[in-house]
C-alpha cells in the first residue's frame, strides 16, 4: 500500500518530468553541406571556429539566439582565404527547439530560413571588421562604432 509521502513524491516527479519534457532551448544547428570548409564567427562570444565539409555545429543557447557570420574558403588559392559571405540572426526558436539549417537552405532561400534575419555580406571586407577588440578605431573604412 502506497501512503500519502510517497503519493505525493510520485506526483512531484511526473510533474518535474512533464516541466522538462516541455522546457527546451533555443539553438541552431549548422551543418556543412558545400564542397569547402567554412569559418563562423559567433558573434555571441566572437569566437571562430571551423566547420569542416559534411559537418555541423550548435550555436546559441537557452538565453540567446544564435547570431553568426559564415566566411567561405576561397577556391584556387594556397593559403586559406575566407571571406564573408552571410551574416544570420536567429529571430525566433523552432517548433522542436533545435534548428537545423543547412548551408544550402540559406543558399536557395529555403523554409528553415524563415526564421533568421540573413544578410548578404560584402565579400571583400575583412574578418578583422568583425571583430572589435582588433578594429582601428581611426580607421574609417573599418565602419568602427
Amino acid at each position: 500500500m502506497i501512503n500519502s509521502n510517497q503519493k505525493f513524491m510520485i506526483m512531484v516527479i511526473l510533474c518535474v518530468m512533464n516541466v522538462s519534457i516541455n522546457l527546451f532551448s533555443c539553438m541552431t544547428t549548422f551543418i556543412n553541406d558545400s564542397g569547402n570548409e567554412i569559418r563562423i564567427l559567433n558573434k555571441n562570444d566572437e569566437k571562430f571556429i571551423d566547420i569542416p565539409k559534411n559537418k555541423g555545429r550548435r550555436f546559441g543557447s537557452h538565453d540567446q539566439h544564435a547570431h553568426f557570420v559564415i566566411y567561405l574558403q576561397q577556391p584556387k588559392i594556397k593559403t586559406k582565404m575566407f571571406n564573408p559571405e552571410y551574416e544570420c540572426q536567429q529571430n525566433e526558436c523552432g517548433t522542436s527547439g533545435n534548428i537545423i539549417l543547412k548551408f544550402s537552405d540559406i543558399q536557395n532561400d529555403t523554409e528553415q530560413t524563415a526564421l533568421f534575419t540573413i544578410i548578404k555580406r560584402n565579400p571583400y571586407s575583412s574578418m578583422v571588421d568583425d571583430l572589435p577588440m582588433i578594429k582601428n578605431k581611426n580607421c574609417h573604412s573599418c565602419n568602427a562604432e
